[in-house]
């Protein structure tokens, strides 16, 4: 079982630093067993940053859908894994407003990176969460995971113009804030499509933009997000297809 301390060498190790801004992807069982569970983790990234740093999580909310448009900010779980539900309900923890692709976060720079993430022209466009991620020196972490679940790549797709993606039709989806007061937006889902994210893993990594890592049971991702954007949007404009494949005849771009 993994403790605390070994997991606070392990995060020093993959190269997490007091007063990093850092956005982190998750897997707990990947890790395996921690001793104190999912509120070590926290806690432990929590401490390595320091005062100064702002920890961020996804709580992307796939519960969110066509069926079920409604999304509350404080009560809408989210579901990608135990860790960022357990963090997003810790006192201080600001989440961002967008129904769909939200992020939760603590530190000096929470506000900053969670505000206007609802009147964002898409959730990835530049003033969301994920592009202000790219453009301000942030990290991003992927703990027993890997760039399957990179929520960046969406940002840079939108980013590039890149066809095809989203439906051209939309659906209007309720967002009810702290005071339960409610908030409309009309959404574009995504369109079928194939991904390769993880074959772009090599690329980030020989231009000195990601660092592998052992975290507990697995081999966990440690990535610069101004070098993962200097990376991927060329290749978002000029060869999306290397990345990911449109399953449809759907043309229509987004932003």
């Amino acid at each position: 079982m993994l403790k605390k301390e070994e997991f606070i060498s392990q995060l020093k190790a993959i190269g997490i630093e007091e007063g990093m801004d850092v956005l982190v992807h998750s897997s707990m069982k990947s890790i395996g067993p921690v001793e104190g569970g999912a509120d070590t983790v926290i806690d432990a990234l929590q401490e390595v940053l320091g005062e100064d740093g702002t920890l961020m999580m996804s709580t992307v909310s796939g519960n969110v859908n066509k069926e079920q448009p409604v999304f509350h900010v404080d009560h809408t779980p989210g579901t990608v894994g135990i860790l960022s539900n357990i963090f997003r309900k810790r006192k201080g923890a600001v989440r961002s407003m967008h129904p769909v692709h939200s992020i939760v976060a603590m530190g000096p720079k929470a506000k900053f990176y969670t505000d206007g993430h609802l009147e964002s022209n898409t959730p990835w466009s530049p003033d969301s969460p994920y592009g202000k991620i790219m453009r301000n020196g942030a990290k991003v972490f992927f703990i027993g995971t890997d760039f399957e679940c990179n929520t960046c790549m969406h940002a840079l797709e939108i980013e590039a113009k890149v066809p095809g993606l989203h439906t051209e039709e939309t659906q209007t989806l309720y967002i009810f804030d702290s005071n339960n007061n409610m908030h409309t937006i009309e959404h574009h889902w995504h369109s079928p499509k194939k991904d390769y994210y993880t074959n772009m893993e090599s690329i980030v990594a020989k231009a000195g933009g990601l660092t592998y890592g052992q975290i507990g049971m697995s081999i966990s991702r440690f990535v610069d997000a101004e070098t993962l954007r200097k990376v991927m949007l060329p290749i978002f404009q000029n060869t999306p297809e290397l990345a990911i494949k449109r399953l449809s005849e759907n043309t229509f771009i987004w932003e």
